[in-house]
């Protein structure tokens, strides 16, 4: 009977089948790597531009506001801008005048800076500002870095002003008088009572007037300039976006 031999290298791969085999695999996990990571990047774009358009939506909103706020400080350098005459009527002739009620009108307070935060927020804290294009970034820091020295400015400056001047208007006139002018009925009493005689602290209290007129001008000043940053912005990422214009 006649045996066949088989050889022992049937069917067994070369070198090349191997390299082949490999370079295959290669591709295949480089591919699906390469399609991962565009849709990563696809996803993060994405994201990047969905802060965007929440951003220009707080700044329309926050314009409005700027307006409204700059219009109040406006009004109230219009008021005090009456101080020096009325310094002259009271301390003369303890008379009271329109101006003088205008004044004490002007010292009630201030128009606080309400901005709203919701994108600004989540840029910082939950890193979003990394999904953005560097140039997109620097602007949007640059901006909160204003808005945040706007704000210090209304919590230092402004709020001392005003805590000052309401405190010695306390001190120089009768409560029932600032009742009247302030809460009442608008009108000024036939004559206005002082506190006492001291020259000195009316003199004091024009002297705050003064500078709290310059506190509400720089307010009206920085927060001209925020809403002016805010309308660039605006500008630049609804072109750069193409954004719904909705001026």
């Amino acid at each position: 009977m006649e045996v066949h031999h088989h050889s022992h290298h049937e069917g067994k791969k070369n070198w090349k089948s191997y390299i082949w085999e490999f370079f295959m695999l290669f591709l295949a996990v480089t591919a699906g790597f390469f399609v991962e990571n565009q849709r990563e990047h696809y996803s993060e774009k994405e994201k990047g531009r969905q802060y965007i358009e929440s951003f220009v939506e707080d700044l329309r909103i926050d314009t409005t506001r700027f307006s409204n706020i700059i219009r109040f400080y406006k009004q109230k350098e219009i008021e005090l801008n009456h101080l020096y005459a009325c310094y002259d009527s009271v301390r003369h002739n303890q008379n009271p005048t329109t101006s003088l009620q205008k004044i004490i009108n002007a010292t009630n307070g201030f128009a606080d800076l309400v901005y709203t935060d919701r994108t600004l927020e989540q840029l910082k804290n939950a890193g979003g500002l990394r999904l953005l294009e560097k140039e997109d970034a620097d602007s949007i820091i640059k901006y909160d870095v204003f808005l945040r020295f706007v704000l210090r400015t209304e919590s230092t400056s402004m709020q001392v002003k005003a805590t000052e001047v309401r405190n010695t208007r306390s001190a120089v006139f009768v409560f029932s008088d600032i009742m009247d002018t302030t809460f009442g009925t608008n009108v000024m009493p036939s004559k206005l009572e002082l506190v006492n005689d001291e020259k000195g602290l009316l003199n004091r209290f024009f002297n705050e007037l003064i500078f709290y007129r310059g506190a509400c001008g720089r307010m009206e000043l920085l927060i001209t300039m925020l809403r002016e940053r805010a309308a660039r912005s605006i500008a630049f990422f609804t072109k750069k976006y193409q954004l719904e214009d909705k001026g």
